[in-house]
């Protein structure tokens, strides 16, 4: 009986060592976990400078992530957030969908290039994200983002469009970006990581293909465009 007992009370120790390991390394492993899940979907290059959990608040914050330009494009990086906010459900987390509150991305730089072969950066990170998603959601594994997630608001605010268009002047320019806002993702049934960031990705190209269109091509770039234009017309 005296035998039992102490292993028993072992068994207890050395799972509470390894819950103290994991809880007192879980911003290192969210970090890590941001790096290579999102370096298989995008097939780029994501990195996190630091993350920050508290799980008993139920918040979260993530600084300095970036995402890798696709080959093919001269801006080293496709996105660049200076810190990203969360609050999590916490009834949520013993559960199959994990809801998460609120997130908001501060300061956040998009690239939007063109090359000269006339493809889009970020339609072509867009179209990698698709490429490393299941065709059937249901088959969904860690690759495409690993549990599933609903996430009631979205914030991106703050944000500038680093623009270059290389078949008209190969000239980098700064536009500004719209707040973004968008809500119930991946609702009512909950989506992966990648799933989630495809629809929000597909979000942000076409707002900022729009402002650079607006802000740009039609108000400064406009007589320029209109030559190029007459000349693959010639």
């Amino acid at each position: 009986m005296k035998k039992v007992v102490v292993a028993i009370v072992a068994l207890v120790i050395l799972i509470a060592i390894g819950v103290y390991v994991v809880v007192s390394n879980l911003d290192s492993l969210v970090k890590a976990a941001i790096e290579q899940y999102g370096s298989e979907v995008t097939q780029t290059a994501v990195r996190v400078n630091r993350v920050k959990i508290d799980l008993k608040q139920g918040s979260g914050a993530i600084y300095g992530l970036t995402v890798a330009n696709p080959a093919g494009f001269e801006a080293r990086q496709a996105f660049s957030l200076g810190e990203t906010s969360l609050k999590l459900d916490l009834k949520s987390l013993n559960k199959q969908v994990i809801v998460i509150d609120a997130v908001t991305v501060r300061a956040p730089k998009v690239s939007y290039e063109m090359n000269a072969a006339r493809e889009g950066s970020l339609n072509k990170l867009y179209d990698n994200i698709s490429k490393s998603l299941p065709k059937d959601s249901r088959k969904a594994d860690t690759k495409a983002g690993g549990p599933k997630m609903i996430v009631r608001s979205l914030v991106l605010e703050g944000g500038a469009i680093d623009a270059r268009l290389v078949p008209v002047d190969k000239k980098n320019y700064n536009v500004k970006l719209p707040d973004i806002r968008m809500s119930n993702l991946g609702a009512p049934n909950g989506a992966t990581g990648g799933e989630l960031a495809k629809e929000i990705l597909a979000r942000i190209t076409r707002t900022a293909r729009d402002e650079v269109k607006k802000q740009l091509i039609d108000q400064k770039l406009g007589g320029a465009i209109a030559a190029e234009r007459k000349k693959l017309e010639g």
